[in-house]
């Protein structure tokens, strides 16, 4: 087949003056190898290889085309005749047929053997093109990168059905466990080859490439992101991304059951928490705004600066520059529950009541015990049936609403607050709480000025905003937003969120969880919370309950507090019986946000039995180690009701904890399994314990050792 005299695809070469790259064919000093995989289609493989070898660069470039067992022999002719018009700048290598992967993983092989001086791959499917200066760009981007750095990629142009992917912004680890965003059409660096990093040749439906990336990112690798480079990609109307698409399900059940730890969900946290991405406090007494996941990494912006980040989100793809929850407190405030280690738990409360509520207020009450650190008082649910409504304190300290829904109605600039519709899904128009807190600021001012001069500010700001603002080019929609929780923890842990709580598997952290605020369960976590802590955990205080009676000065052996009025948000927690034992429960949402508060630690200990023994199953489930304290404070329950209460339950629990011989004999009675009973008891030895094979809580053997965080 001569295919020089094919209608309409002109076979030429580029003139050896348009490529600065010494044009000897050698192989010698080539720093890039363009694999080039081919099965089929010869004629837009031979496209494909003319814009391979058009690449204008300062260095030595090679092409590897692999042919991956093809049955046509057009296919070979066409390979076999442009490795024969350039020998030595070609290499064209034939393998039995295995698959897209086999055959990259085969060129990529080929390349690290052939070139010494080799520094990366470019991966050219023999279908798409790519512009004169792709590969320039894509190695200067990785040249100037740092060792994490593991690939540059492009913008996607795609013909045929014409569509521009746009792929802007910085590279976001978190996006990437959920949508495929680097095109295979990237320049992978020789550092990650070397890990060595190849393409699982199990995966031959599609989609292959996204396996690649997030198996660089399990090793420490990230992306760049390179604008303008010049990559063409052919939407066709059947191909195997399409074939992919339509039965995508089996092919994501298999890439993640692949990578279990990089779609953990403390690994989904510790991304999450690096891309700052859940919070932003706007304080009207400063004019800033801080964004962030976690407390200990926080980025400021000017209320003007964030304004437009908050628009840009609708226009261009950077998830998770943006949070999608806004808050609105003054600094002051947000300073004082810090100081206290009371912030995290009085946003994730906000958050909670915000899947629920379009609008979440509060008002600060200067009323507190003398040994209570905070308490929530009932709150309050507004749910008008027309869309206005009244909230019914005129003092309103801390405003929580979802940042998107905000620009939405942001033209709110002549009217307040209380003109915002009912969001669509929400049940509630506002809830209304109200907080004690100890040594809140006595004068504080309300924020409801605050509120509407930054919807005014929003409103002005957007006129006129359209993509044309941001770039020529209409975006791949799917790709804009302000990032919020519910993109991403239902799909992976059918859980509407996760409470930020600082985990990751370099840092051990334990939630000691209390069913109530009363004095004595809060005494007998704070002497377990120094038992852990001395053993090396971190530890976090949970109490689903109303008031926490902590005095400040006793709170210090708690890194955060948690205290988190769910049935005040929305139901009443109600009882059932378990074999004449009262066992109270929580509504369905109620359980599902205790669950996702405690989800993200390595370890949850229930002190006082109560609710939390229905949340332990699920959080076995989700790899957190649920332990259990019997004797130590239940609720005016007899010390038989506990133990029959806890073995209703006793297969959600890795250990049973113990006080006394006596106990454990009950709970032997009660057919609790002997291994796995712990002790914990203020005696340094017991030989009682030692009778019944029980070890104590905390063995020094098996203190927390810090792993390596994905």
């Amino acid at each position: 087949m001569n295919m020089s005299n094919v209608p309409g695809e002109p076979w030429l070469f580029p003139p050896a003056g348009d490529r600065l790259h010494d044009p000897s064919g050698d192989g010698a000093d080539v720093k890039v190898a363009v694999i080039v995989p081919a099965y089929g289609q010869p004629l837009l493989t031979a496209e494909a290889l003319n814009t391979a070898l058009a690449q204008v660069t300062d260095f030595n470039f090679a092409i590897v085309i692999v042919n991956d067992g093809c049955p046509h022999p057009e296919t070979d002719e066409v390979c076999q005749t442009f490795a024969a018009t350039c020998p030595g700048r070609i290499f064209y290598l034939h393998k039995r047929n295995g698959g897209l992967s086999a055959a990259r993983n085969t060129g990529i092989d080929f390349a690290l053997a052939a070139f010494p001086d080799l520094e990366a791959v470019y991966l050219l499917d023999c279908d798409n093109r790519i512009g004169p200066h792709l590969l320039q760009r894509l190695l200067a981007a990785l040249r100037n990168a740092d060792a994490s750095i593991g690939w540059a990629y492009p913008d996607v142009d795609k013909f045929g059905f014409a569509e521009f992917a746009d792929t802007s912004g910085p590279y976001s680890p978190l996006e990437h466990l959920f949508r495929n965003f680097c095109e295979a059409g990237s320049m992978v660096s020789r550092r990650m080859l070397d890990a060595p990093i190849r393409f699982d040749t199990e995966m031959r439906q599609g989609v292959e490439d996204w396996e690649f990336w997030l198996h660089g990112l399990e090793r420490g690798f990230r992306g760049v992101h390179v604008a303008d480079a010049g990559f063409a990609y052919r939407r066709r109307g059947e191909s195997m991304l399409v074939a992919a698409e339509r039965d995508f399900t089996p092919i994501l059940r298999y890439i993640r059951n692949r990578h279990p730890l990089l779609f953990g969900i403390r690994n989904v946290l510790a991304f999450e928490t690096e891309a700052r991405s859940r919070y932003a406090i706007y304080h009207p007494d400063t004019g800033l705004v801080r964004c962030f996941t976690g407390e200990n990494n926080v980025t400021t912006l000017t209320v003007s600066d964030y304004v437009i980040r908050l628009l840009r989100a609708r226009l261009r793809p950077a998830y998770g520059h943006c949070p999608g929850q806004l808050v609105v407190m003054s600094n002051s405030l947000c300073e004082t529950l810090a100081a206290q280690s009371l912030l995290a738990g009085v946003l994730w409360t906000l958050e909670r009541g915000l899947a629920r509520s379009t609008l979440v207020t509060c008002s600060m009450r200067d009323r507190l015990h003398d040994d209570r650190l905070l308490a929530w008082s009932e709150g309050t649910i507004v749910q008008e049936q027309t869309d206005r409504f009244r909230l019914t304190s005129d003092r309103t300290h801390i405003l929580a609403v979802e940042a998107s829904f905000l620009v939405e109605h942001a033209s709110l600039r002549a009217h307040d607050l209380h003109a915002l519709p009912r969001q669509p899904g929400k049940r509630q128009h506002a809830i209304e709480l109200d907080l004690a807190v100890r040594g809140a600021p006595a004068d504080l001012e309300p924020i409801d000025q605050a509120f509407a001069r930054l919807c005014r500010d929003i409103a002005a700001a957007g006129d006129g905003a359209s993509p044309a603002d941001w770039t020529s080019a209409m975006p791949n929609t799917y790709r804009l937003q302000a990032a919020l929780p519910r993109d991403l923890y239902p799909e992976l842990f059918n859980l509407s969120s996760a409470f930020p709580c600082g985990s990751s598997d370099a840092r051990p952290l334990a939630a000691v969880v209390l069913a109530s605020g009363r004095p004595e369960s809060v005494a007998t976590a704070e002497r377990l919370a120094l038992t852990l802590i001395e053993a090396g955990w971190e530890v976090h205080l949970v109490a689903i309950a109303r008031e926490l009676a902590l005095a400040p000065g006793r709170a210090k052996c708690f890194s955060q507090v948690i205290a988190l009025p769910l049935p005040e948000l929305l139901s009443r927690a109600w009882t059932r019986s378990y074999q004449g034992t009262p066992m109270p429960c929580f509504d369905q949402l109620d359980t599902d946000d205790a669950i996702s508060t405690l989800a993200g630690y390595h370890r949850a200990v229930s002190v006082d039995g109560g609710v939390s023994h229905t949340l332990m199953g699920a959080l076995r489930r989700l790899k957190v180690e649920t332990w259990a304290l019997l004797g130590y404070g239940e609720d005016g329950q007899a010390t038989s009701q506990a133990v029959n209460a806890c073995s209703a339950f006793e297969q959600a629990y890795t250990h049973i904890v113990v006080g006394n011989a006596e106990l454990l004999r009950l709970c032997r009675a009660f057919a609790m399994p002997s291994t796995k009973m712990r002790y914990w008891s203020n005696r340094s030895t017991d030989l009682e314990y030692e009778d019944f094979g029980v070890k104590p809580l905390i063995e020094p053997e098996t203190a927390p050792k810090s792993r390596q965080a994905v």
